[in-house]
Order: C-alpha cells, then sequence, then structure tokens
C-alpha cells in the first residue's frame, strides 16, 4: 500500500497535463474508451491511495498499490491496466483499476478523512474512530482508507512510534488526548514527508521504519505482520492499551 504524499508528490509532477487533451486512452481495464474522444483534462487531483484525474462531466479515480507502477513516457513489458495517451506523452498505469464516476469526486469521496487535504477534518475522524470503530486496534484502523486516506505502513509505524501507543491497543482503551495528538501527528508527518521526497529521503530519516533498534532506549526493534504490510514496533518506548 502506497502512501498519500507519495501520490501527492507524483501529481505534482503530473500538473503539466493539465489542460491537456486526451487523444484516446488504452489498456486491459474494462472501460468505455469512447468517453475520452478529445476530451481535456481539466484537473488532477488525488484522494488517499486513488489518482482523479478530473473531466467536465466526468472523472477517473484510479486505486494505485505501489507508486512504481504509474510510469510516464515508459513502459513494462506487461500490458497497462490503463494508459491516458496525449499527442506526444502518456502515462500508463499497471496493476491499478480505473473507474468512471459521473460528477465530481466530492460526491463519492469524503474529503473530511485525507492526511493531506485542507479539508482534514481531525474531529470528525476522532468520532468514527471512537463510535464506530472502538473495538478494533489502532494500528488496523490507520490503514482503513475509510476513516484515514493517506495512511501507508510507514506513517503508521512512524505516527504510533511519536504518539508512544502499540499498534495493538484498542481504540477504546486508548486516551482521548492521546488520539488526538496522533492524528495531528499523523497529518504533521504526512507533510514532513513530501519535503523529505524531494531529496528521496523518507526512509533514511524514518526512526524505527525497517530499522532494527530503537534510537532512544537502544533496544531491539519488534518486526509485526499486519495484512499485506508490516509493522515495526518499540515495546519499550510504546504502551499497549487494553
Amino acid at each position: 500500500m502506497p502512501e498519500g504524499p507519495f501520490l501527492l508528490f507524483l501529481k505534482n509532477k503530473l500538473q503539466r497535463y493539465k489542460g491537456k487533451t486526451v487523444s484516446e486512452v488504452s489498456g486491459d481495464a474494462a472501460i468505455d474508451n469512447t468517453l475520452f474522444n478529445k476530451v481535456n483534462l481539466i484537473d488532477i487531483q488525488t484522494f488517499g491511495t486513488h489518482f482523479l484525474f478530473l473531466f467536465k462531466e466526468f472523472f477517473v479515480a484510479i486505486e494505485v498499490n505501489s507508486v512504481g507502477n504509474v510510469l510516464v513516457n515508459k513502459r513494462k513489458k506487461i500490458n497497462a491496466g490503463f494508459s491516458f495517451h496525449f499527442e506526444e506523452n502518456e502515462i500508463n498505469f499497471y496493476n491499478s483499476e480505473p473507474t468512471v464516476y459521473q460528477g465530481k469526486p466530492t460526491d463519492y469521496f469524503n474529503f473530511k478523512t485525507d492526511i493531506s487535504k485542507p479539508e482534514f477534518d481531525a474531529e470528525f475522524v476522532l468520532n468514527e474512530l471512537q463510535t464506530r470503530h472502538a473495538e478494533e486496534s489502532i494500528g488496523d484502523a490507520l490503514l482503513n482508507q475509510n476513516i484515514l486516506a493517506g495512511v501507508g505502513p510507514i506513517i503508521r509505524t512512524e505516527t504510533l512510534y511519536h504518539a508512544k501507543i502499540h499498534p495493538d491497543s484498542l481504540i477504546k482503551a486508548i486516551p482521548e488526548k492521546k488520539l488526538i495528538f496522533l492524528l495531528k501527528v499523523t497529518v504533521d508527518y504526512a507533510e514532513e514527508i513530501l519535503t523529505l521526497l524531494k531529496t528521496d529521503s523518507v526512509e533514511k530519516n524514518a526512526l524505527i521504519f525497517e530499522k532494527k533498534i530503537c534510537p532512544k532506549d537502544k533496544s531491539a526493534i519488534i518486526i509485526e505482520e499486519s495484512g499485506n504490510s508490516k509493522t515495526y514496533v518499540c515495546p519499550k518506548c510504546q504502551k499497549l492499551f487494553k
């Protein structure tokens, strides 16, 4: 699962295609290609792990499972799932499924949950965590894109470490002040990642993600499997709330 700020960083590089005319689309995805006959690309946005390509009457949402599966003017040996073609350029998406929506993104996506958007509403998310996901672990909830869009394994690991919360902690047992602090740290760290991406130093500057020793107490970092991702935990620094 990619981190939302990684998509936002790439989106900023794609802005040169804003206002350009799509000559055609291609790929293995089952989509009505006739929709894209000489249409103007109005804007490019992101939501969590989705790219959003906006046109006059509709938009295309493409969920990305890895930033490496998005190539500009380059191709892999396998067929792309979906591609935008411009006069002399192309954007190729691999292992990604596009979905066409009529209307605008806010009709379908709740921007209050996106950690990288100005519309992010920490109070709304806090209420969601405490009322609808109280019985879940905070580690699982952080990766739930319906709760916190844009949080990936790196952000989850680093923010929980900074907030001194063990990922297996039950949400209902975590003090409210701790949860509020965690949400603030999550937003702040997402912004920090955008800066670190300019020098390709996100993982280098991570405190415990993919590290073996805790930088604070020098104890061994424990690696836990959660779904398809890993979480790095310092059992001494991070309290388990049950």
